[in-house]
Formats: C-alpha cells, structure tokens, sequence
C-alpha cells in the first residue's frame, strides 16, 4: 500500500497541485492521474485547506500590499479565490475513484460551515470569510461536501488525523481553543499506546524543517507547508508489518543576514 499525506494547505492552491504533480498524482493541468487506478495508492490531505495562514498570505491571495479583513472588498476577494480553490479540488475529488481521497476535517475547515462558531484568529489576522455579518455565504454544494469529510482515517494500523491520535484532539468545540489541545505533543509518554494504531501521522502543528516526532515515536507532525515557499508530504509504504517513510519536499528555505 502507498499512501501519501498531505497537511495542512491553508488556501495555498499552487503548493497543492504542485506536490500533486510531483507525487504522480495530477496532470499540469490539474486533472487525476492513472495512479489512482493502481489498487494499492491513496492521497490523504490532513484538513485545514481553508483560511490563509497570515495576513501576507492574505496578501498574495488576493494580490493587494496589505490584507485587511475589515474591508469589504478584501473579505470578498479572499472568498472568491478560496471558494474556486475548494470547488477545484471537488472537481478533482470527484474524479478520482471513490475511496481513493480522504480529506480530513480540519479546525479551520469546521469553522468555515460552522455558524454557531465565532471567527477563528492567526497571528493577527481574523478570519472573517463566510461569517455572518462579516463575510457572504459559503455555497451549499461546497458546505454539504466539507460536512462530509471524516475526523479521521485508519490504514492498515497507521492512524491519520488533523490533531492528534484522541477523539478529543479532534474535537472543535469552544473548549478545543481554551485548552490547546495540540499540547499532547509535549507529553512523555506514548498517546498510541491503548489505541490500535502503530504509527499516527497528524498536522495542526507547525513544523519548519519538514517533520517532528511526538508520543515516543510513534507519531509524526507534518505540518509544514504554512511556510513561505516551503512544502513537504510524507509517503507511507505499508509492507507486511513494516512502514518506510519517504519525505519529499522543500523543507527548510531561509535567508541569514550576513
């Protein structure tokens, strides 16, 4: 089994179909492969494909020199371009053989088609898109499509998730934003232990430099691609009773002053 795994895209439509392309999974123009008719492939995204991950992002999503989400333009803008990003990629899902793509709900997927959920903040940025009196109405076909996107998936013993390896992790309730419950990944002991997963694979946490580790081990954070130019996905081969792991990405680019 080849599973690949994406994380968190936060509207990042380009580094989407780019890895899609370099993993042999999209065309250049962004139609399926036949990789997916090999039996024994899937793509997993991890959640978060909505909501841009800072106010500059913001401002490359919609091309203006400062993002301003109180202004009614910008929130339009940035509506537009996210809500043709989500509908390309429905396009593409539902090309693809059922069962062959899994994206995962995401806290700020579920806060996107949540009205009873205040607007979610990054940094020092608000995200405003789709929220009654700020923003418009995110489109039916796309809001009853995300509603159906599972919390988590199981392979072959290896658990993949937004958060983490516990229900709760994946929970977006009030109580998710008060208690950071991201903070499992500072615990000593091994969260998989009780469960029947061998290995997790989780985004939700920022990572620079491709992947951390978490649980003893036996979990790994892959959420990198919030980052300027840097990318990453993980493919997982499953043979018997083993895992190989195959990093493939830009995972670290910075410019040191001298």
């Amino acid at each position: 089994m080849h599973v690949v795994v994406i994380g968190d895209i936060h509207a990042q439509a380009e580094k989407l179909w780019m890895m899609l392309e370099q993993c042999g999974m999209a065309t250049k123009d962004r139609q399926p492969t036949d990789r997916f008719e090999q039996d024994d492939v899937q793509l997993v995204l991890l959640g978060d494909l909505v909501h841009a991950k800072s106010r500059e992002r913001y401002s490359e999503l919609i091309r203006v020199k400062r993002y301003d989400e109180y202004n009614p333009e910008h929130l339009k803008k940035a509506e537009k371009v996210q809500t043709t990003f989500l509908t390309d990629v429905k396009a593409f899902y539902d090309a693809v053989p059922q069962g062959k793509i899994s994206i995962l709900m995401g806290n700020h997927d579920f806060n996107a088609i949540n009205p009873n959920q205040g607007p979610l903040r990054t940094d020092d940025v608000t995200h405003l898109e789709w929220k009654q009196g700020y923003g418009s109405k995110l489109p039916d076909e796309l809001r009853d499509w995300i509603l159906t996107w599972p919390y988590e998936k199981v392979i072959e013993g290896l658990h993949l998730a937004h958060v983490g390896p516990l229900k709760e992790h994946n929970t977006y309730d009030n109580d998710f934003y008060l208690e950071n419950r991201r903070r499992w990944i500072y615990e000593e002991r091994d969260l998989l232990e009780n469960t029947s997963y061998r290995l997790g694979v989780y985004g939700h946490t920022p990572v620079r430099g491709g992947v951390n580790i978490a649980s003893q081990g036996r979990a790994i954070l892959l959420d990198t691609n919030g980052y300027q130019d840097e990318y990453c996905y993980l493919e997982v081969v499953i043979s018997e009773a083993r895992y190989r792991l195959r990093m493939h990405g830009l995972f670290f680019d910075e410019w040191v002053q001298r």
